[in-house]
């Protein structure tokens, strides 16, 4: 007979094997499983955020969402779509200098013209010409605060969406982010 050895060192019977697992590790998906291609829009940017504030990673920052009542469907890996998120969200908590930044999800029109976007707004903040286009070439031209934001316009890209950054001296910074729609809804 064959003893499988557990993780805290003790050998486990057949009949403790069949024990169905505990909650927890339930929701745990192996890394090898296909991403998901269709996802909701509001709620990868709704769990990126939760799960930057429940990591301390916004270090007090406050970040209100503004997050529509339908779904927000977009054709997008949610493994990137998040990664994006989570990039631009702790770009924000690092830049904003203690005000708050805001994220604002926006749905697609049902005829297309539109696609679906999000964008992270922080006030307070500017970029120069020269970091707003060193920001579209490189990560590598940018300094350390604004290295997040080319290397998620990269993912962005990567994903088949686009990533452009506006500063304004009333408005502050604010990056969009539109991503490829699912089809016409409406049809």
């Amino acid at each position: 007979m064959s003893a499988v050895v557990n993780a805290v060192g003790g050998a486990t019977t057949s009949e403790q094997r069949q024990a169905p697992l505990p909650e927890r590790t339930a929701g745990l998906a192996l890394v090898d499983v296909p991403d998901v291609f269709r996802v909701d829009v509001a709620d990868v940017v709704a769990s990126a955020v939760e799960l930057l504030s429940a990591t301390r990673r916004l270090r007090g920052v406050q970040v209100s969402l503004e997050l529509p009542e339908d779904p927000v469907p977009a054709h997008v890996s949610h493994r990137r779509l998040q990664q994006v998120v989570l990039l631009l969200v702790a770009h924000a908590a690092d830049a904003v200098d203690g005000q708050g930044a805001r994220v604002v999800v926006d749905s697609a029109d049902d005829f297309g013209d539109l696609p679906p976007r999000f964008q992270v707004q922080t006030p307070g903040v500017q970029l120069s010409a020269r970091e707003l286009q060193a920001v579209s070439l490189s990560p590598m031209l940018v300094g350390p605060l604004h290295r997040k934001l080319a290397r998620a316009r990269e993912l962005t890209e990567a994903i088949g969406g686009t990533l452009t950054v506006a500063s304004d001296a009333a408005r502050g910074l604010t990056v969009t982010v539109e991503l490829p729609a699912p089809g016409m809804s409406s049809w």
